[in-house]
């Protein structure tokens, strides 16, 4: 009976200690950001076509800065869908070797979607992940593009966590 306690009390402690072990890690609280980014060398464009008066182009941008709460050097993707009203449609991914909240590592501003109106200024969306030293950061937010004669300037917002 007592082997039987001893094996029970064991088999008790084993489970506790690994329902304690797979508890998730909770997040931090969303902290908000904002900046600006440019872009410091002209996109590469691809894949041009028509149909239905559309206009489709990808855009491969391969250097750009964001500065602000995020900073560092980016790379940006954009396949574009230009409408015969001068209207665009817009969505791609950048990735950032970026630091954010005292962390350094890489930063993909992923699902990019958004529109530009026919005076030029466009606002997008997307959501933020991370890796190596930012593994954890999860977020999500959103950025006005203008033209200027330097070339497109954005300014962003986001709210992200780690964890």
């Amino acid at each position: 009976m007592i082997r039987f306690r001893t094996r029970l009390l064991t088999l008790v402690l084993a489970a506790g200690a690994a329902l304690v072990a797979v508890q998730p890690v909770a997040a931090s609280s969303p902290i908000s950001v904002a900046g600006t980014f440019f872009f410091v060398a002209a996109p590469v464009p691809s894949g041009f076509r028509m149909a239905d008066g559309n206009a489709f182009v990808t855009l491969s941008f391969p250097a750009g800065v964001v500065t602000g709460d995020i900073t560092g050097n980016f790379t940006e993707q954009l396949h574009i869908v230009t409408h015969p009203d001068g209207s665009q449609n817009v969505q791609g991914n950048a990735t950032c070797t970026c630091a954010v909240g005292g962390r350094t590592g890489t930063l993909v501003f992923d699902n990019i979607a958004g529109t530009t109106n026919t005076s030029g200024v466009s606002e997008a969306h997307f959501v933020l992940s991370g890796s190596g030293g930012l593994a954890d950061l999860h977020g999500q937010g959103t950025a006005i593009v203008s033209t200027t004669p330097q070339g497109p300037f954005g300014v962003y917002t986001a709210q992200y966590s780690f964890g």
